[in-house]
This record gives structure tokens, sequence and C-alpha cells, in this order.
């Protein structure tokens, strides 16, 4: 019954002249043209002295019934003649009187019934080629579009309570589409667009799609209007879309009566934006283990020292153990040693393990300072055989930055190796790299800075493009991937020539929520 009830309304909408008088418009003009006649009779031959002539007025708005605007006016003028006439036949020798007076006022109803029946003609037919524009933009729109009638939800919302998944539900399932063009009814997976005509689409809703909904219904309850949202549907082969949708309520709605949507199928953008972060993914995760071999000495030193420890303190232990009399305090104080440097040979190997590992990004928050600690541990030995020496300007009571650990530790440990191979030609007393770290509102900026031979006129945005770079062995994508991992933290990895020489590479994190309500 719905269907049926949405098909006349469609038709309706559509096709304005289809809801006037069916009766043909050469027939309208012979009953106006009788009608005229006789009125003109009655005003001639009757002894009633009211202002028959009034009564064309009547004729006038029948002619409006079908004629065009020319057409009423042409009839507006007869009647006024006919008028005319009539009052000359019958009081042409009479003075000026009262019949004069309703002459007047005849001629005054016709002429303001014809110009007014003129003008809702004018009316009439610039909203039927408004129609006719819209139906037909409608129509061939490239995209989905559909409109539908949200009445039902709009009386269960108007109480102004918080629409929740119950509420939602019934709302869905009491509006329906009253028109739809054809990429409307091949985004759903129907034949045709009479297919979706008539129908909820909250059949087509996923989980997602009713939160989304909320979204909207409470958007539009507070007044705005056009409303935007991404949200999923399920066609009827059961696949489920990612789809853009633009909510407007029409200038003609009554209580959202016209709801106009339009949807762009985001589908594949989505998938190709999936697979471009998991590249992503797979070409930071090399940049991170081909920076781990570059500093393969450092973690194979930074590895075998405790180690070496822990092999002399056994035999030590063992020697204490081997005496008449063993000393049961030096015994213990090998072994703790033992336990110590075996801890810190772990932490080590799990630092490690941790960068090379194929993880999925996890942002907690994060102690700027530990990671700068460890990141040191990992190359101080490199940068010591390179005859760089290394500073850090961070206090020791930092705030924690919402990021993820091992990402950040990769970009710091390429933006100081960076800095150390820039000082290659720098004399050695000048070979410092400094790393700095200072709140700025709501955020931490860390900078990296060296006396190298900085920019030498380039432009600072070179040093960012994919495959560019200035090291003979050298990709050319760690800064590229570097800033893409500063990006995706919501801030911007830039470039900065040092008024003295060299350059300072720096950027932000936020702080974590803990840390900004302590501030405030």
């Amino acid at each position: 019954m719905r269907e049926r009830l949405a098909m006349i309304m469609h038709v309706a909408d559509h096709h304005p002249e289809d809801r006037t008088s069916p009766v043909p418009a050469i027939i309208h003009m012979v009953l106006a043209l009788a009608l005229a006649l006789i009125i003109f009779a009655l005003d001639v031959m009757s002894p009633l002295q009211g202002a028959v002539a009034v009564l064309y007025t009547i004729v006038v708005v029948i002619a409006a019934r079908r004629g065009s605007r020319r057409t009423v006016l042409a009839v507006g003028g007869i009647s006024a003649g006919l008028a005319l006439a009539g009052y000359v036949i019958s009081h042409g020798g009479d003075p000026l009187g009262s019949a004069a007076m309703r002459l007047g006022v005849s001629l005054v109803a016709i002429l303001v019934t014809s110009l007014l029946s003129a003008s809702q003609i004018s009316a009439a037919l610039a909203r039927r080629q408004a129609d006719a524009r819209y139906a037909s933009i409608f129509n061939a729109a490239g995209f989905p579009i559909w409109e539908s009638d949200w009445s039902g939800a709009f009386r269960l919302l108007k109480g102004g309570a918080e629409p929740g998944p119950e509420l939602v539900r019934r709302a869905g399932e009491t509006s329906y589409v009253r028109n739809a063009n054809q990429q409307a009814a091949k985004l759903f997976g129907y034949r045709g667009r009479i297919d979706l005509i008539g129908r909820s689409i909250a059949r087509h809703y996923t989980d997602g799609a009713s939160d989304a909904q909320a979204r909207v219904f409470g958007k539009l309850l507070a007044g705005e209007n056009p409303v935007e949202v991404e949200t999923q549907f399920v066609n009827t082969a059961g696949e489920t879309l990612d789809v853009l949708l633009r909510i407007s309520l029409l200038p003609d709605t009554h209580g959202w009566d016209r709801v106009l949507l339009t949807a762009l199928d985001v589908t594949e953008r989505n998938n190709a934006q999936q697979r471009l972060a998991e590249s992503h993914a797979e070409l930071t995760h090399m940049a991170r283990v081909m920076t781990l071999g570059q500093i393969a000495a450092s973690i194979a030193h930074e590895v075998n020292q405790p180690l070496s420890a822990v092999i002399n303190y056994a035999k030590s232990g063992r020697r204490w153990l081997q005496r008449e009399a063993p000393d049961a305090l030096e015994v213990r104080d090998c072994l703790e040693q033992i336990a110590h440097n075996g801890e810190r040979a772990a932490e080590v190997i799990a630092g490690i393990r941790d960068l090379t590992r194929k993880t999925t990004p996890v942002r907690t928050p994060v102690d700027i300072n530990h990671v700068f600690a460890e990141t040191t541990a990992l190359l101080v030995r490199e940068l010591r055989a390179a005859g760089v020496g290394l500073r850090g300007d961070l206090a020791r009571d930092l705030p924690s930055v919402i990021a993820d650990r091992v990402q950040i530790q990769q970009v710091l440990m390429n933006l100081i190796l960076n800095a150390g191979h820039a000082m290659t030609d720098t004399p050695p007393d000048d070979r410092v790299v400094l790393v700095a770290a200072h709140p700025r509102g709501e955020r931490l900026e860390l900078t990296v800075s060296d006396r190298g031979a900085g920019l030498q006129g380039k432009d600072p945005e070179t040093l960012f493009r994919p495959f560019f770079t200035t090291k003979a062995q050298g990709m050319g994508m760690g800064l590229t991937i570097c800033r893409s991992i500063i990006e995706q933290h919501g801030g911007t990895l830039t470039a900065v020539a040092n008024p003295g020489g060299g350059l300072t590479m720096q950027f932000s994190l936020p702080l974590s929520q803990d840390t900004e309500r302590a501030v405030a």
C-alpha cells in the first residue's frame, strides 16, 4: 500500500498538470463563452438593478482553468467589452448614476480577476518548468540521489528526546523513498529506480549506519542543514559499501516530508587508502631495519657489554664458592650483578626487537626522556666513531605525549644520524648534535640541530622529496617517512637553517590528556 501511495505522490509531484480537471481545453472555452452570453443576456434583459456584470469574473476563472495567460487576458477584455455593451444597451440614454457605479465595480472586478489569474498561470508555468528542470537534473545525475519522506521520523523525534538506538530504528522504518534516480537503485543493488521508490532503506543499514543516522537526526533537530556523514550500507548482494552522504532539507519541506539525499560511493577510495597505509607500514618497517643495520656495531657493543659482565661476575662467583670458607656476601653481590646485567641485555634486545617487529602502530602516553635515553644508547658508539658528540636539552619532568613509541624512536634515530652525517666536513670540535624538547601549549616541541653544511641555498622542502639524498649510499626515503609519521601524529616535520650554519629539524607531538589536565 505504501509503495502504491509513493508512486501516486511521485506522479503528482512531477506532473502537476495532471491534477487539473480532465475536461479538454476546448470544452472549457465553450463553457466560458456560453456563460458569458448568458450573463450578457441577464445584464441586458433582467429587471434586476444589481451588478450582474460582476458575474463575468466567473468566466475569467473558468478560462484560467485550462487557458494560457494570453487567453485569460483576452477573455477578461471580452468580458469587459460585453459589460460595457450591456450598459450602453440598457442605460445608454440615462444620466450617470447607480448603474454607472455598478459598471465601474464590475470592470474593476473583471480586471483584478484577469490579472490575478494571469499571474497564477505564470507562476504555475514557472513551477512546472522548475519541476521539469529538477526532474531532469535528478534523473541525469551521475551519482546516487534520492528524495525521502522523513515526516514519520520527525513526529517521533520532535519531542526533543535524545535519539537512542531503538528510537532511531523506529524512525528509520517509518521513512521511505519518494523518488530516486537510476544511480541510487544501482547503489543499493536494484534493477530499476521503481524498485527503490516506496521502500525504506533501513533494511540496508549496518550498525555503523544506525549510529550515523542518529547523528544526522541530532544535527537536523539542532537546525543544521545540510548534514554530511560517512557511513556504510549493505546492498542486495550482501556487499558492504562505504558511502559519503549529504542530507538536505528542501525549501518547501514541512516536517521533513521532503529530504534530499546524495551519496558518493567511497568504497574503492577507502580500500585504496587502506592499501596505501599497508604499503606505508611496509616501507616504514624496511626503513627501521635499514637504520638498525647502519648501527649494527653499536647494537653489538650495547649487548656485548652486559653479556661480558655476566660472564665475569659468574666466574668470580664460582671462585668465591670454591674457597674453603665462601664469603656469602661476595657471592650474593656477584649474583645481583649477574641479574642486573642480564636484565640490561634483555632490555636492549627487547628494544631492538620492537624496532624490527612489524606491528600496528599503537599510540599511548610516551616519556620522551626515556625514548631519548634508549636512542642515545643505540647511537652513541657510531656517533663516537664519527667524532660526533650528542647533547640533550630535555627537562627531567617533561610531560608525556600521545604517540607510538617505536615510530617516534625511529624518527629521532633517523634525525640524529642525519645530523651526524651532515657534519663530516665540520671541524671536530664543532661536531655536536643538540636534541631539545620544550612544551608549547598543548604540544611538546622537539628539535634536532647540527653544525653541518646546512641547506646551501636549497629549498628546505627539497629534503623531504622521495628519493632525494645527499648520501652516496642513501635511498632518499628517510626524511619522507619521518614526515609522514609525524603528520599521522597530527604535526609536521620542517627544516630550518641555523643562523650560524647547520640545520635544525623540528616537529611537535600532542600532550597526553592527563598532562593537559595537570597543566590546566
